[in-house]
């Protein structure tokens, strides 16, 4: 029987794209729900692409790795599912579908952004740490792909 290994490499191929109040782009995120994806040290390639844009975020079900512009260097690693959990706690029993992933990564930039659910939303004190929530002043948000 074939066994197949998980990828320890794959391109950036984003599925979101943040920009602030000038339509400037900030933040592209890509989510990758299925358990292929799910390591926490994958190997993300291709982000040269996108040294115009401040931030690159990686979402999988495990984890939130965020990386900046131009070097591409790991700025934080956050729980997934403490950012999911506290948006949608039903997201956090058995299956999330991929669609519900970029939902709830949407929900919470916005909430960053516009404290509509929470003065203090999840991780709040490290996204400010890194520089990000600067740029998060009304935002807005597109999914790039069809899914």
């Amino acid at each position: 029987m074939l066994k197949i290994q998980p990828p320890t490499a794959i391109d950036f191929d984003p599925a979101i794209l943040a920009k602030d109040k000038n339509e400037q782009p900030i933040l592209m995120i890509d989510v990758r729900f299925s358990a292929m994806y799910g390591s926490s040290e994958l190997d993300i390639l291709q982000m040269e692409k996108y040294q115009h844009i401040p931030f690159l975020m990686f979402v999988n079900s495990n984890i939130i790795r965020i990386f900046k512009s131009p070097d591409f260097a790991e700025v934080a690693r956050l729980e997934t599912k403490k950012v999911l959990g506290f948006y949608n706690p039903k997201s956090i029993e058995g299956i999330i579908y991929q669609s519900t992933l970029i939902t709830l990564i949407q929900s919470w930039l916005r909430d960053l952004d516009y404290h509509w659910k929470s003065e203090n939303p999840p991780y709040i004190e490290e996204i400010k740490e890194i520089g990000l929530f600067a740029l998060l002043e009304d935002i807005t948000t597109e999914d790039l792909q069809l899914l």
